[in-house]
């Protein structure tokens, strides 16, 4: 198996909890004790930049040949074990343009790395059909795992009854599930600036806050722990 991850968000629609669960994945690689390197490619929210001490901003707002920018996500891969980039609203073409010019997937190996696609599935029809154009382009060319956004409920129909689903499951991708955080602990995080993982312990945050943090944290522990053999070198 290759030795590092490039770990990458390609959806366009916002809202959808991107941001969120790249923070959660940050949480869970330093618990393993793995070197992250994380980029924002959000400059107007910059929540991975905010939450996560060393985020390195890169702005994917640019003309076509001068995605070059996005080279920072390999030439670190020497110095850390995982890449994590958090992708902006309607910027996941411009990841994806960066892919198909530098052919990336095809050489991947080649960096001892493997690429994978971090989707978030909820009940938006937009969000669902993005997945089924990204399979349409990517397929079999990167690694799959899909987030289920249980925000608003249990259940996702849409998703769940969807042929981008099978698809998936063909391409042996790997689902968990992200339940759901009480929204004043969230917004106090976003306000001090902390992910989930450091919430539990932090002072500035209320006992009740750091409680939720502490039982939240360790649900998504078990969930990546799913997809340990997808998400660890």
């Amino acid at each position: 198996m290759p030795a590092k991850r490039i770990i990458l968000f390609p959806q366009d629609k916002g809202g959808i909890g991107k941001s969120f669960v790249a923070t959660l994945l940050y949480d869970y690689y330093i618990d393993a004790g793995l070197r992250v390197k994380t980029f924002d490619l959000d400059h107007a929210n910059s929540t991975l930049f905010r939450l996560v001490p060393g985020t390195e901003f890169i702005n994917t707002d640019v003309d076509a040949d001068k995605l070059g920018v996005l080279d920072q996500l390999v030439h670190t891969l020497p110095e850390t074990d995982i890449v994590l980039a958090d992708n902006r609203a309607s910027g996941g073409s411009k990841i994806l343009a960066y892919l198909d010019e530098t052919r990336l997937p095809e050489i991947q190996a080649d960096f001892d790395s493997a690429i994978v696609f971090v989707v978030i599935a909820t009940d938006d029809k937009d969000a669902n059909s993005q997945i089924a154009e990204l399979l349409d382009s990517h397929g079999g060319r990167v690694s799959w795992l899909v987030a289920r956004n249980l925000r608003d409920g249990e259940s996702l129909d849409l998703f769940t009854q969807s042929k981008a689903r099978q698809r998936l499951a063909e391409l042996q991708a790997v689902e968990i599930d992200v339940p759901c955080l009480a929204e004043v602990t969230r917004n106090r995080l976003q306000t001090a600036n902390l992910t989930v993982g450091r919430g539990r312990s932090a002072d500035e945050l209320h006992l009740l806050d750091r409680s939720r943090c502490i039982r939240f944290h360790a649900r998504m522990q078990e969930e990546f722990g799913k997809a340990g053999a997808l998400l660890i070198p």
